[in-house]
């Protein structure tokens, strides 16, 4: 099945019914299937492969009238008609259609630097949505603890145990851990709706997305490139630009001399004072040829001009690998610099009770005040708060060393 055939219809099944979670990388190629520039620029060869064509058709001949009117009478006037075909050489046709063939690997080499942007483009917004996917876990969590706190001190007011007033610090705690699971929840909704606008879904199409923040700290960060031509296709659209340079350039070297041009036709002369009108001369034959000028270059500027641009793509070719480069060592660099730290920071905070068995004994003997149990959680809130946004910041990090290093699934 033709690859274009392919990406149609699995975006289509993807559009229609995406039940089941998807993954990172099924979530890239629904992103290519719907994406308008790639499916535009996979047309792009049909224009190479006509230019090409074009390059290689012979001229139509062209139809030459001729004539002379005398001007005085005793002159003779004269009709003729020929056809002429002019004849392109044939050490300037081929550089002109190799130079229309590199179009079509142009379009090859733009495609897949479309399709690597459109895959940093989702995978920025996925690595985002699971992030604040267990945002919103861990506030729902938190809310449940809070909650199951409550009830469990309303219990103990109920029964005569504790005053009414120690439930007054918790109830704001309630209304706070509610207030942010709300948040959070709009927060989700809004990144899920934008990632399935990213992939051209539909508005009510379901999206689940399968890979957790779990999942993601354990992606391997982008290393040494063994290839950067093929990791980032715009260093090789730069070398094809060279190519295209020198081949504009032997084109015009090319075209220094003209074509040739063959004719031939009949011409007719009678005397303009015959009035017997029988007096004529016999048709005769003509042959024509132009033959370009053996010395001198006509197009000299157009050639200095095809050289400084070769120059000048070889330069632009130099500054891009140099950039690519630093770019793409800086991402994983700090990539690399946080990835510790947060293996670290989310180690600290294992799951454990809502409540630890020593502060409810402890609380249970009265040594410990309603206040001081609800304070005991706020700590583990916060530290998991800062690690959430510890990771929100490592995976738009990742995400933009893998986009940089053009880390994209295999084709279909």
């Amino acid at each position: 099945m033709p690859t274009r055939l392919f990406l149609f219809v699995f975006g289509a099944a993807c559009a229609t019914a995406q039940t089941a979670p998807l993954s990172l990388d099924d979530a890239i190629r629904v992103a290519w299937a719907n994406d308008p520039s790639v499916a535009a620029l996979a047309l792009t060869p049909e224009l190479a492969r006509a230019r090409e064509e074009q390059a290689g058709i012979r001229p139509n001949p062209e139809v030459e009238f001729r004539g002379a009117v005398p001007v005085k009478g005793d002159s003779e006037w004269a009709v003729g008609v020929g056809v002429n075909q002019r004849l392109p050489r044939r050490d300037r046709i081929e550089p002109a259609r190799a130079l229309a063939r590199l179009g079509g690997a142009a379009a090859e080499l733009q495609v897949r630097e479309q399709r690597r942007h459109v895959a940093g483009e989702v995978r920025k917004l996925y690595y985002e949505a699971a992030v604040l996917r267990t945002r919103r876990d861990v506030a729902r969590r938190t809310a449940e603890v809070q909650r199951e706190l409550r009830a469990s001190l309303e219990k103990q007011r109920a029964a005569g145990e504790i005053a009414a007033t120690e439930l007054e610090p918790l109830a704001f705690e309630v209304v706070r851990a509610e207030q942010t699971l709300a948040f959070a929840e709009a927060d989700f909704a809004a990144i899920t709706h934008k990632l399935r606008g990213r992939l051209r879904l539909p508005v009510d199409a379901p999206l689940t997305l399968s890979d957790d923040l779990e999942t993601l700290l354990a992606r391997p960060i982008p290393g040494d490139i063994a290839s950067l031509e093929n990791s980032r296709p715009a260093l090789a659209l730069a070398a094809h630009e060279v190519r295209v340079a020198e081949a504009a350039l032997a084109l015009a070297r090319a075209e220094t001399r003209g074509d040739w041009t063959v004719g031939g036709g009949v011409d007719f002369e009678r005397r303009a004072n015959d009035f017997t009108r029988q007096l004529e001369n016999e048709p005769r034959l003509s042959v024509s040829a132009s033959v370009p000028w053996p010395r001198g270059v006509a197009n000299r500027g157009d050639i200095r001009e095809k050289q400084a641009a070769v120059k000048i793509a070889e330069a632009e070719l130099a500054a891009l690998r140099l950039e690519l480069n630093a770019e793409i060592t800086a991402a994983a660099a700090a990539a690399r610099a946080l990835r510790p730290v947060l293996l670290a920071h989310q180690a600290a905070l294992t799951p454990g009770p809502a409540i630890p068995a020593s502060l409810s004994a402890a609380y249970a003997r009265g040594e410990v005040t309603s206040l001081q149990l609800i304070q005991a959680r706020q700590p583990r809130f916060a530290l998991e708060g800062d690690f959430l946004n510890a990771a929100a910041r490592y995976a738009a990090v990742l995400a933009e060393a893998e986009t940089a290093a053009g880390v994209v699934p295999a084709q279909p």
